[in-house]
């Protein structure tokens, strides 16, 4: 993780060509992830949205779930950024390292994580985002579109063929959910950072749908925001 590209204002029939845009990775660090936004003015599928509905996995509901407590109560979570900001260390290289059961680069390092602390007090609870299956990926079944920078946004492409209104999406690799979550709200990913923070803490964003899948060594969990 701890990368993600610009959030451009993408036209629908650009997608495909500006694909090379979605795949900003963080130096030689193979823990990196996709995003994208998506402003094209379609119509969300409402029909059969349930707001008792959650993922199906373990990984996928785990992240569902703290996002939305995270809205709930954003103050709540300033003592978990803090004693997260201890698992930043320095490699050789010099390169700030988010240290948990998996390893990750991260841009700035410690003042990322004091940056978020000032923004979680400063944000008000807001109401839950509703799981969506319309909006949730059809996870690859082998580990070559697993890895592939192409399977994500195709999926995108036919999601807004068919109408569907799409915000943002992006593709994290982080197999460790803790981890994950964690450095999702902090989002200490260079140029872009707080993109998908910022969509996670929108409240006027109301639905998303998302999705992971491990096969063998590899790993993807799909987030989309509608």
């Amino acid at each position: 993780m701890g990368c993600e590209c610009q959030k451009p204002e993408e036209k629908n029939n650009e997608l495909k060509a500006e694909e090379k845009n979605l795949a900003k990775i963080f130096g030689e660090n193979p823990d990196s992830d996709i995003y994208l936004s998506n402003n094209k003015n379609n119509v969300l599928r409402k029909n059969l949205i349930n707001q008792d509905n959650k993922p199906n996995d373990e990984f996928s509901n785990y992240i569902f779930q703290k996002i939305n407590s995270l809205r709930q109560n954003p103050q709540s979570y300033i003592d978990t950024i803090i004693k997260a900001k201890n698992n930043v260390t320095t490699d050789k290289s010099g390169i700030k390292i988010y240290k948990s059961s998996v390893k990750v680069a991260i841009n700035t390092g410690e003042s990322a994580f004091d940056s978020v602390v000032e923004i979680l007090k400063n944000t008000e609870p807001m109401g839950k985002l509703i799981y969506n299956p319309d909006l949730t990926v059809d996870v690859p079944s082998n580990e070559d579109d697993i890895k592939s920078r192409d399977y994500l946004p195709q999926q995108i492409q036919q999601k807004i063929d068919q109408g569907i209104d799409i915000k943002s999406f992006w593709k994290d690799i982080i197999k460790d959910p803790e981890t994950c979550f964690i450095l999702t709200v902090v989002d200490d990913s260079g140029n872009n950072a707080g993109n998908k923070r910022n969509d996670i803490l929108d409240k006027n964003n109301k639905y998303i749908g998302i999705s992971s899948v491990k096969i063998g060594r590899s790993f993807a969990c799909y987030i989309v925001i509608g």
